[in-house]
This record gives structure tokens, sequence and C-alpha cells, in this order.
């Protein structure tokens, strides 16, 4: 088995650092320090349940402090955060917790204490991230048709968690090149259908023969690819 503090998630590292009547007489807390090691900033989300020999079965009271609904960690910083209990009084060994980071798309651990240490009892990490998320781009036949044009041949190449490029083809609409000036646009939305990310490119009609293949490159986003609900891809002047 490997100490919990020991071991890496994407670039995160937890670390169970105090437990006590920390912050009341009324609930016990177990305070884990989050540090994000990686260059850009990071969601975090952690949910966990403790499995004690003596009371059994608890969930955390009102979920993790601050990371039950994910944050974000700047490059190379640590939050501390508890988690709270009713019914546990102190920690024995054999004790464990069930303990989900970003609800288990980063991983899913079980943790053990032995010899007043956390252990990795079982792990499924999930370091690789979705690469194929073709399927989530959206663009709309009527609009490309206004502008004498027709979007085709979309692409995704994923660079890493946070970052991708995108590709399409552009033609001219039964070969007619259009005679205005038009923008491709492309926007990016969070499960949240919040948009979070937007680019475009312009093309002059002068300059524009009918056919090129267009590259939105170099796209770094503050969610992970496989937070992305859709990318749309639609012309305006």
């Amino acid at each position: 088995m490997e100490l919990l503090k020991d071991k890496l998630f994407n670039g995160i590292s937890l670390e169970i650092i105090r437990d006590g009547y920390i912050k009341s007489d009324s609930y016990y807390s177990i305070i884990i320090k989050v540090t994000n090691h990686n260059d850009k900033k990071k969601k975090v989300q952690l949910n966990a349940r403790y499995i004690s020999i003596e009371d059994g079965l608890l969930d955390t009271y009102g979920g993790i402090d601050m990371l039950g609904s994910g944050r974000f960690l700047q490059p190379q910083s640590f939050v501390n955060v508890a988690m709270d209990y009713k019914e546990l009084k102190s920690l024995h060994d054999q004790d464990r917790i069930e303990l989900d980071i970003n609800e288990g798309t980063i991983a899913s651990l079980l943790l053990i204490r032995l010899y007043d240490q956390w252990w990795i009892a079982e792990s499924k990490e999930r370091s690789t991230y979705s690469r194929n998320i073709k399927s989530k781009i959206e663009h709309f036949e009527a609009i490309d048709e206004q502008f004498g044009i027709t979007l085709q041949n979309f692409s995704v190449k994923v660079e890493d968690e946070n970052s991708l490029k995108v590709f399409c083809e552009v033609l001219a609409l039964n070969g007619e090149i259009p005679k205005n000036d038009f923008t491709i646009n492309i926007a990016i939305y969070d499960n949240n259908n919040e948009i979070v990310y937007t680019d475009s490119e312009s093309k002059y009609a002068e300059e524009f023969k009918g056919f090129e293949v267009l590259t939105f490159d170099y796209i770094k986003l503050d969610i992970t690819v496989d937070e992305i609900s859709k990318i749309r891809i639609y012309p305006t002047r």
C-alpha cells in the first residue's frame, strides 16, 4: 500500500493533517490539505464517506467544507478543508474513508488508517481524460446557408486535459463564393451551460477562394475537456 500523502492524482495531492474537535464541540473534524502542483489552476471537488469500526458508515455533515461543489486552486497553491462528523468521537486503526476526486473522474479511493497514518487500500484512477469530444460540436446549417457557406469535417485534437485545437472546413455553398466578408465564431460551454471560451476568425470576401481549412489553435480552458458540454461553431458578419 501507498501513503495517501505520497500520491499525486493529476497533479493534485491530498494529506490528512489534523483531526479532532477543531471548530466546535459539536463536530469532529478531519482536515485535508489539498495541493495543486500543476502549472495551471485546477478545479478540485471532493466527496467522502467515513466508515468507523465503532460507529459504522458516516456521511460528512453539510458536505466537505468549500470543496463539496468544487473550487479552483491556483498553480502551486493549497487549501485546508474539513470533513465534519456528528457521530464520530475519535479515529481508530482500521477506520476507512471512501473518497472521490471530481466525482470519480480523477480517482475513486478507499483509504484505511493504520499506525496513525492514512494509506491507499484501493484506487481506481482515471488519469486519462476523454480524447474524443467531436460529438460535442454543434453547428447550424440554416445559419451557414445565410452566409453562402457550409461548415463541415469538424475535428478536435485534445492536447491535454485543459487544452485543445478545433478544425473545420469552410466551403462556398454550391460553388458560389460569398460576396461579403464573414466571421467564424467558436463558443465552448461547461456543464452548467455557461460560456467558458470564445474566439473568432474573420474571412474577407476578396481573399476567400471557396475552400479553406479553419483552425482554432491553442485553446486553453479553466475547466477540463471532460467538463465541456458543447462546442458551437457558427458564422456572423
